[in-house]
């Protein structure tokens, strides 16, 4: 008799995607998630590097940033109906385009100013996924800090700054649990934390990427 495997779908950014870790899929979060969890589960991943959950227009039409709702992944991944969903976006929330530039700055990359929206962008999200599959159980992810980052517009107080917005949409919202990569990351003690990452002190290299994945199987695990 064959048993229906649980679907886990893997929303986010380049974390999510494995930006940097090379062509080899297994280093990936979501793949490194799939060994662990074993057969039983097929896991998904649907992220896509440089999104962010902030989805807004200006006056004139332009898009704020790179919308991850506006992507085909985004939508493969609804299409996909889930059993389980893990969102972990904000990484690229988190910028303030004004360092890119010394003057005539771009509103469409200073994305710090659209944090008071964040958790009704999330919120979006959450309501795309339920149409799709209303039983399906949520996971939102803080995620990695921040490091000395090498483009200075990715800034952890920046991501400070989300972090309420995470815990006001659990608050709101039935069968959906808050997962902390950030605070995973920042009780790691056998080595400094840089060693968890790429060299652009944003992206976490393949020992942050299985740190990431075991953190979110535990979570899978104590709420099964």
């Amino acid at each position: 008799m064959n048993t229906r495997k649980l679907k886990v779908v893997c929303m986010g950014d380049s974390i999510t995607e494995g930006f940097g870790l090379g062509d080899n899929a297994s280093v990936y979060y979501p793949s490194v998630l799939q060994e662990l969890l074993g057969d039983s589960y097929q896991v998904f991943n649907k992220g896509v590097s440089g999104s962010c959950a902030t989805n807004t227009k200006l006056s004139d039409g332009r898009i704020v940033g790179y919308p991850y709702p506006r992507l085909p992944r985004y939508q493969e991944g609804l299409a996909v109906r889930g059993d389980i969903y893990i969102v972990m976006l904000g990484t690229n929330d988190a910028q303030d385009g004004r360092y890119d530039e010394e003057e005539g700055q771009d509103p469409c990359s200073i994305l710090t100013d659209y944090e008071p929206q964040f958790t009704d962008s999330l919120q979006r999200i959450v309501d795309d996924i339920r149409r799709c599959n209303n039983d399906a159980q949520i996971y939102i992810v803080k995620p990695a800090p921040i490091l000395n980052c090498i483009w200075r517009k990715h800034q952890q107080k920046y991501l400070d700054k989300l972090f309420p917005h995470y815990d006001e949409l659990v608050q709101a919202n039935d069968n959906m649990i808050l997962l902390s990569v950030y605070d995973a990351f920042k009780s790691y003690k056998e080595n400094p934390l840089e060693v968890l990452y790429q060299a652009d002190g944003l992206h976490p290299n393949a020992d942050g990427a299985r740190m990431i994945a075991e953190t979110i199987y535990n979570g899978l695990k104590e709420n099964m």
